[in-house]
């Protein structure tokens, strides 16, 4: 397969003294593109082409994920614990805030901007988008209300519920929280040297028209889409401590139990909540949703396709895994792999896992059974790209595998292990495509004939705010995946103009200063994570289906 290399614009940092401030800020320029690298980790020595066997187009996907859309005035936060970063029995509950998180609507609609760009400047080269997961960040309705409104397009109100923010850290005065107004001296100023950027907080809570995305969109379950702050089940009467008009901004003395606080947390969130607390407006909508009403939602949601991947079965069974075939020439099996019982990591539950057998069966005109034979398959070849919201380094979560749900029993719970050794016996699987840790990574899967790429795309909501592009093309003896790193097109540097792409810019020149977020200061990930030409060795008979597949776009 011939070598292919060309650029896109990344945004790389340099590292700079901010005035009157003994401590390093980083600010952003623009460089040229990185150029695509070809891995053959998965496939044997490639034999030469003749160059005239072109490679025939399959399919373009936009990933994007991770957009955490935050109430920021919701009695669920728990902001508050930043302060105490550095307590080791405290870490897993951190990070709790983000200074850029007032801006997130500016950053997402600008990513929703850059897409629609993308897709214009080089029509039908893209097909679809996905989102893996955790599209709001406590699974409030009024969070997923925003989310299918940032998609949809229309009257965007980044401050909805916050009385401008009033209600939200940003606007409580506390030096514990980055205000960029001239008025704040807060520790994020003093310490990390963030700006200030005059009228951005005002700016940040006027409403503004969005775009809308302009490709069809798929969705996916993460854990901040069920659980109380991505971490534990909904309590018995939370609801009521939600949509009421005290948030709390502080934990209580001697409430917190000994030992790790996440794990007591998971047990029961509200003893964190009962310390000291600011007045708010209530609101119903702060309420949680299920996920059956989640499912719901987005059958009932603008855009296209309808359901954006859910169906009318996920509605009558409140799951929320499917598959989409919309692709020529591919299957595209979307899972939930969250742990409703609690804990941040995922797993596959026995239900699941079976269904996910059926699915591969049926793609496969062979396949290795469990003993290492093969066996015939249930219909035609298809390439598989498997989405979820955790990749199997995240797949490590079986609290609570005995105890009853809401859902009814699950079972047996499946981890990494067992899920990809699944995998594997299926030869047709090419891709995995993840969200959750908040890095850009591209890992190989080597397996049985040949494996598969694991490839997960940072957070929208920290460093470095950016999608991924995958193009699926067949060649003579491979299947190509091209990976490619997109930025938002908001300016590198902000200018103080408070416009929707200067807050954009703000947001994340701010992100790219956060070294206690998720992702790290360096989300980024290496050369080898971004623009790579990933191929996969298939059988001869599925590369020519897809051959011809292609060929009848």
């Amino acid at each position: 397969m011939p070598e292919r290399r060309d650029s896109k614009v990344m945004t790389t940092v340099e590292t700079t003294l901010v005035p009157d401030s003994a401590e390093t800020y980083r600010r952003l320029r623009r460089s040229a593109g990185e150029q695509h690298i070809v891995r053959t980790d998965l496939v044997p020595a490639m034999p030469d082409e003749d160059p005239a066997d072109e490679e025939v187009r399959l399919a373009g996907l936009v990933h994007f994920t991770d957009f955490q859309i935050a109430d920021l005035a919701s009695p669920s936060r728990v902001e508050f614990l930043q302060r105490r970063e550095g307590q080791p029995e405290w870490a897993r509950m951190l990070p709790a805030y983000r200074p850029q998180e007032f801006l997130l609507a500016h950053a997402i609609e600008m990513t929703v901007r850059s897409i629609n760009g993308l897709v214009s400047g080089d029509p039908g080269r893209w097909d679809i988008a996905l989102t893996t997961g955790d599209n709001t960040d406590s699974a409030q309705s009024n969070e997923l209300d925003a989310f299918l409104s940032y998609l949809a397009g229309g009257t965007i109100e980044p401050a909805a519920g916050t009385r401008g923010f009033s209600d939200a850290p940003v606007g409580l005065g506390d030096e514990n929280y980055y205000n960029p107004e001239p008025s704040s001296h807060d520790q994020w100023k003093r310490t990390k040297g963030l700006p200030t950027h005059a009228g951005a907080l005002a700016a940040s809570a006027e409403p503004f028209d969005g775009e809308g995305l302009s490709l069809p969109w798929l969705s996916c379950f993460g854990n901040h889409d069920c659980l109380v702050q991505g971490r534990s089940a909904e309590p018995s009467g939370y609801d009521e401590f939600l949509t009421g008009q005290a948030k709390p901004v502080g934990v209580a003395e001697n409430a917190a139990p000994p030992g790790d606080k996440l794990s007591a947390y998971v047990e029961d969130p509200t003893w964190i909540s009962q310390g000291a607390s600011h007045p708010i407006e209530r609101d119903s909508e702060r309420r949680m949703v299920s996920k059956a009403e989640y499912v719901d939602r987005h059958l009932c949601a603008a855009g296209s396709p309808q359901g954006h991947g859910f169906t009318e079965d996920n509605r009558s069974t409140g799951r929320a895994y499917y598959v989409y075939d919309e692709l020529p020439g591919v299957r595209m099996i979307v899972l939930d792999t969250t742990n409703i019982a609690g804990h941040v990591d995922g797993c596959v539950d026995q239900r699941q896992f079976e269904w996910l057998e059926e699915r591969l069966v049926e793609v496969h005109t062979s396949y290795h059974s469990e003993s290492g034979e093969m066996v015939k398959g249930r219909g035609g070849d298809r390439l598989v790209v498997i989405a979820s919201h955790h990749g199997l380094s995240t797949m490590t979560n079986d609290y609570g595998a005995d105890s009853e749900t809401g859902e009814d029993r699950r079972g047996k719970l499946y981890l990494a292990d067992e899920v990809e050794r699944l995998l594997h016996r299926f030869d047709n699987v090419a891709l995995w495509l993840s969200g959750h840790t908040h890095v850009n990574s591209i890992t190989p899967r080597p397996g049985i004939s040949g494996g598969f790429w694991e490839v997960s795309t940072g957070s929208i909501a920290e460093w470095p705010v950016q999608f991924r592009g995958i193009e699926i093309s067949a060649g003579a003896s491979a299947v190509r995946l091209r990976a490619t790193m997109v930025d938002s097109q908001a300016p590198a540097t902000p200018d103080g103009t408070l416009s929707l792409e200067d807050l954009a810019s703000l947001h994340r020149e701010i992100a790219a200063n956060d070294d206690g977020s998720v992702g790290g200061l360096y989300a980024e990930g290496t050369v080898a994570d971004r623009n790579q030409d990933l191929l996969v060795s298939v059988s001869s008979e599925l590369l020519t289906n897809l051959r011809s597949f292609g060929a009848e776009r």
